[in-house]
C-alpha cells in the first residue's frame, strides 16, 4: 500500500475510536475521512479477499446474515457491514475497521451489503477481483429516491456492468431481477420457490405487471406475492428460469421457523429454516446457493439453516420484563403485506405497535402506506388489546388503521419512546412492533437502555 493509502487506514480507524468513545456511531463517517484522504482507498483495501455483494430491495441484510453463518460454518473468516450502512462511505469504513493499522485484511471473504443506488459506486473498486453478486428481488421502495423500479433495476445493471467476471445469483421468481441474465459474467445460478407457497396467495403483481422486454402482460404459472412466481410472456417467449435451488413444498409453517423441502442442485433436501415468514425463505435460499458456490457440504447448509437466527430488528426477539417483543422493519407495501401475512398466522392477543417516520433514510413519500392491506389485517386483529402508534406519521397511520376497520377504541399514541417502552414493559403482553427504518433504530437505541442488545456499528 502506498503512504497515502496507510495514512486513509489511520485516518478512518482513530475517527473510529474517537466516535466509540463520545458513543457515537461509527458506520459511516470514518468510511468518508478515508475517502477524503484516499478516494480509491477501498480497491487497495479489498486485496485478494473473495467478495460477495447483496443487493436487492428486501432481504438484503438477512441475507448477508445467514451467508456469513454459511462461511463460517466452512472454517473460512468473514466480515460484514453488519451495521447496514450500505452505501459507499458505509461499507469503506466496514473494510477500514476490517484491516490492521497496516491495511491488510486478515479475512478469506467480505460479504458485503449494497443499497442498489450505490452498487455502482461500491463494486467499480472491485474491478476483476472475485465477486459474487446476489440480487434478491426489486419491488418499489423510496419513490422519492428511487423512481419508477425499472430505473432501480438500471441502477443495479449500471453497478453488475462494472464486474465482468461477476457470478451472478438471482431470483429467479422476479421478472425484474431475472433480466439481469444478460449482464456480462462468468456464470450465472438461480434461486426461488418452485411451487405456490400460501393456500390463501392474493394476486398482485403492480411492481411488474408487463414484460420488461416487450410490454405484454405477464402469466404465470403460479404465484408467490408480489409480482413473484412462475412468470412467462406469451408474446416474445420470456420466462422465469430453472432454479438451481428451489423450494418445492412447505411442509409447516412454525411461528419463528418452517419445515421445508427443497430441491438442491438436484438433490431432495428437507430441512428447518429458523427465520420467520415467507419472505424470509427467499433469504434462506439465496444464502444456500452462495453455500454451495462455496462448496460447504449439504449437512453443514442444513445445520445453519437449523440454527441462524433473527438480525437487527427483522424479526428480532427482545425480552422486556414480562413482555416479549418483535421487531419487524418495513419500508414498502410488499414487504409491509408480508409482515401482515406472517402475523395473521400467529396469535395475535397482546399488542400491536406502528410505528412511522417520513425521514430520508425512510423515504419522504409514504403514499405506498394505502396500497398496505391493513383490511385483511383488521380481519385478523379482533383480540389484539391496544395499537400504540409512535414514530413522525402517527396521525397518517392512525387514519389508514381507522379507516381499515381497526377498533379506534384500542388506538394509544404515544411518541416517547421511553415512556412507550416503560407502557409496554408495564402491560407484559406479547407485542409486535412494525417500524420503518429509523423509527426501528431510535426505538431500538432506547431499549437497549432497558435490556443488553448487541449493537451494530461497523
Amino acid at each position: 500500500m502506498s503512504i497515502k493509502s496507510k495514512t486513509a487506514v489511520w485516518a478512518g480507524k482513530l475517527t473510529t475510536k474517537i466516535l466509540k468513545l463520545t458513543g457515537k456511531g461509527a458506520t459511516a463517517f470514518p468510511g468518508k475521512v478515508a475517502r477524503r484522504i484516499c478516494p480509491d482507498i477501498l480497491k487497495y483495501l479489498a486485496g485478494d479477499m473473495k467478495i460477495i455483494c447483496v443487493t436487492g430491495t428486501n432481504g438484503k441484510t438477512t441475507t448477508c446474515h445467514v451467508i456469513r453463518d454459511m462461511i463460517e460454518a466452512k472454517g473460512n473468516t468473514v466480515f460484514c457491514n453488519d451495521a447496514g450502512a450500505n452505501l459507499l462511505n458505509g461499507v469503506v469504513s466496514a473494510f477500514v475497521n476490517a484491516s490492521s493499522w497496516g491495511g491488510k485484511i486478515d479475512k478469506d471473504y467480505a460479504v458485503i451489503e449494497c443499497d442498489e443506488a450505490a452498487l455502482k459506486s461500491i463494486v467499480q473498486h472491485f474491478g476483476d477481483k472475485d465477486v459474487t453478486a446476489v440480487v434478491t428481488n426489486l419491488f418499489r421502495d423510496q419513490l422519492d429516491r428511487y423512481g419508477d423500479v425499472r430505473n432501480t433495476l438500471s441502477k443495479i445493471r449500471a453497478g453488475l456492468e462494472q464486474l465482468p467476471n461477476v457470478k451472478l445469483v438471482l431470483n429467479a421468481d422476479c421478472s425484474l431481477t431475472s433480466s439481469l441474465r444478460d449482464v456480462p459474467h462468468s456464470a450465472i445460478y438461480y434461486f426461488g420457490m418452485n411451487a405456490p407457497i400460501y393456500e390463501d396467495t392474493e394476486f398482485n403483481v403492480a411492481d411488474a405487471p408487463n414484460c420488461i422486454h416487450c410490454e405484454e402482460e405477464y402469466q404465470y404459472d403460479y404465484h408467490t406475492f408480489g409480482h413473484l412466481g412462475g412468470f412467462y410472456c406469451e408474446k416474445c417467449g420470456y420466462k422465469r428460469e430453472p432454479a438451481q435451488v428451489g423450494l418445492t413444498k412447505v411442509l409447516e409453517w412454525k411461528s419463528a421457523s418452517s419445515v421445508v423441502e427443497m430441491d438442491i442442485f438436484g438433490e431432495t433436501v428437507e430441512a428447518e429454516v429458523c427465520l420467520p415468514g415467507a419472505y424470509n425463505l427467499y433469504n434462506a435460499l439465496a444464502a444456500i446457493t452462495v453455500a454451495k458456490l462455496i462448496e460447504l457440504p449439504q449437512e453443514k447448509i442444513i445445520s445453519v439453516l437449523g440454527k441462524v437466527t433473527t438480525h437487527f430488528g427483522r424479526m428480532e426477539q427482545i425480552q422486556l420484563g414480562d413482555a416479549n417483543l418483535t421487531l419487524a422493519l418495513v419500508k414498502n407495501p410488499t414487504g409491509y403485506n408480508e409482515v401482515i401475512q406472517y402475523l395473521i398466522r400467529q396469535d395475535l392477543s397482546g399488542n400491536l405497535v406502528f410505528g412511522m417516520n417520513d425521514n430520508y433514510a425512510d423515504g419522504t413519500d409514504l403514499s405506498w402506506v394505502c396500497e398496505v392491506d391493513f383490511e385483511k389485517f383488521a380481519a385478523h386483529a379482533g383480540e389484539v388489546k391496544h395499537c400504540y402508534f409512535t414514530g413522525k406519521c402517527v396521525d397518517e397511520m392512525q387514519s389508514r388503521l381507522e379507516g381499515a376497520g381497526f377498533d379506534k377504541e384500542k388506538f394509544v399514541v404515544e411518541k416517547d419512546y421511553k415512556t412507550l417502552i416503560n407502557q409496554l414493559k408495564q402491560d407484559g403482553e406479547p407485542t409486535y412492533l412494525i417500524l420503518s427504518y429509523t423509527c426501528m433504530l431510535e426505538l431500538r437505541d432506547k431499549l437497549a437502555e432497558f435490556v443488553p442488545l448487541k449493537k451494530f456499528q461497523s
